[in-house]
């Protein structure tokens, strides 16, 4: 008798070669782009493959991409940063001061554009309903989603992949629900390009306050804070 064909297997193969090409291509600047690329399609192939046979294959390839782009993203502004240092009058862009500048606080809706033109928006939150029973959030959780909107009006293309998002609710850190909303987007911006896309995290059943702090890049001297009740 035959034996069965295992469920997904080859997505968790797929998953895991396209894991291993984007921890490989994210030392290698502009193609890293393509890697990091490919391997947002492997993350989405290992987490379908979960539901098959071949999960710790899977798991291990999902592992392995999300590795991939967040490394790619990381050195993607690691080598901005040192642009920026070494070119002539990028040390000219912020006046010497010395005193830090006050925290910056915005409401939910609110637009900052950073010196090199990047203009970051964080949509009001809104409440997530979960559409699958498997990834429903634990109890005394609940699922927040809200928009990113982003422009370039710099003179040179920015990768959205580049910004640093981190979430608190009730002073508590939150974790980015990967199973929804666009959890790793890549996206080209030309001079002058805009695109909106959509984050959802997970936070406590409690009402109080969400705090979305946004860097346009990995090292990007100020942060904007945009808070409101939730």
């Amino acid at each position: 008798m035959a034996q069965p064909k295992p469920k997904f297997g080859g997505l968790a193969w797929t998953a895991l070669i396209l894991g291993i090409v984007g921890i490989c291509g994210s030392i290698l600047p502009i193609l890293n782009n393509a890697t990091a690329l490919a391997a947002l399609v492997g993350l989405v192939l290992g987490v379908i493959a979960l539901f098959g046979s071949r999960k710790v294959l899977a798991g291990l390839g999902a592992v392995l991409c999300a590795l991939g782009i967040a490394a790619t993203a990381v050195l993607q502004g690691l080598v901005v940063a040192e642009l920026d240092r070494v070119l002539p009058g990028a040390q000219q862009e912020q006046p010497p001061s010395s005193a830090p500048a006050p925290a910056l606080r915005l409401p939910f809706g609110e637009r900052h554009t950073w010196p090199k033109g990047r203009t970051i928006s964080i949509l009001p939150p809104v409440h997530y309903e979960e559409t699958s029973q498997f990834s429903r959030p634990p109890e005394g959780k609940r699922h927040v989603q809200f928009d990113v909107a982003v422009r370039n009006g710099g003179d040179t293309a920015y990768n959205v992949i580049n910004a640093t998002i981190t979430v608190t609710h009730n002073g508590r850190l939150a974790q980015q629900h990967f199973g929804a909303g666009d959890p790793i987007p890549v996206a080209q911006l030309p001079p002058g390009g805009e695109v909106l896309y959509t984050m959802v995290f997970e936070i406590g059943a409690e009402p109080g306050e969400l705090q979305v702090s946004v860097q346009p890049a990995f090292a990007a001297e100020e942060t904007a804070h945009f808070a409101g009740p939730f």
